[in-house]
């Protein structure tokens, strides 16, 4: 193999687990955490994120009683 070739085959590995790690800290969504990001719960917003998913669960509960009165 060309040494050129290695550098390019090297420079691939690093950008593609790179990436993995990225996508891994930053936006994949984690079931021992609370389906939260690595990222959120080492920044200590695991509460925070709860809150906000109870408020829009809430919210859509509410939106749905009224669309099931409506159409009642």
């Amino acid at each position: 193999m060309h040494p050129a070739g290695n550098a390019v085959v090297l420079d691939d590995a690093r950008r593609l687990v790179q990436g993995y790690v990225d996508h891994y800290n930053n936006i994949r969504l984690n079931s021992a955490t609370g389906y939260i990001t690595p990222k959120d719960m080492l920044a200590g917003r695991l509460h925070e994120i709860h809150a906000e998913c109870d408020r829009k669960l809430e919210t859509a509960r509410k939106q749905r009683q009224i669309r099931r009165q409506q159409a009642a």
